[in-house]
This record gives C-alpha cells, sequence and structure tokens, in this order.
C-alpha cells in the first residue's frame, strides 16, 4: 500500500463519484486514465455509459491535479508515483464500491 493515506481535492473528488455510484443503484463502470492524463479525458465515453443505464466513475490518479491548467503549470504532481501506489489507490476506490463494476473482461454481475 501507499506510504501515505490518501487526501487533497482529487481524493475527494474520487469519493465523492463513489457515493454518488452507491447511491444510484445503477452498475458502475470505472474509466481509468493513463499517465498524463486526467479523469476529464474519459467525460465523453462516461456519458455515452450513463445514458445506456449505467453510473460512471472516473477516478483520478493519486493527487492529481483537478484541471488541465493546473497540469501544465504543475507537471511535477505526476512525479513520484510507483505502479504500486497507483493500482492500490484504484482498488482503494473500487473496493468502496457497493456494486461490482460492469468489465469487458470478466462477465458483468448483473
Amino acid at each position: 500500500m501507499s506510504s501515505s493515506p490518501p487526501s487533497g481535492a482529487s481524493y475527494a473528488r474520487d469519493l465523492a463519484q463513489i457515493e454518488r455510484a452507491n447511491a444510484s443503484g445503477r452498475i458502475p463502470v470505472v474509466f481509468i486514465h493513463g499517465l498524463w492524463l486526467l479523469p476529464t479525458s474519459w467525460d465523453r465515453w462516461a456519458t455515452v455509459f450513463e445514458e445506456a443505464g449505467y453510473i460512471a466513475v472516473t477516478p483520478g490518479w493519486p493527487d492529481d491535479p483537478e484541471t488541465v491548467e493546473q497540469a501544465r503549470a504543475h507537471p511535477e504532481a505526476f512525479a513520484g508515483k510507483s505502479v504500486g501506489q497507483v493500482a492500490d489507490h484504484f482498488c482503494d476506490l473500487v473496493r468502496k464500491l457497493d456494486r461490482r463494476p460492469w468489465s469487458s473482461v470478466t462477465p458483468s454481475a448483473a
């Protein structure tokens, strides 16, 4: 696990999405972005899946900047994270979901 507990605005945003997903009762779809991207890169796909009846969750990496402008101003925010820290972050968030997320790899629990 990561050496420090998650915190900050990006984590609060992630938790708010988890709470929204849990309150919806719908099957969540978790979209995970790659390095040098932000959760907003999934906005169009999130809309498509929500219109199809799912609830989209687009978490950021630990301590992601909130906007592209902030990311450009502070690129160092992306540095110093191990693959393990990032994976642990996403696993922690997914475990907070009340319903198993939809997966294109494993059959849906629906």
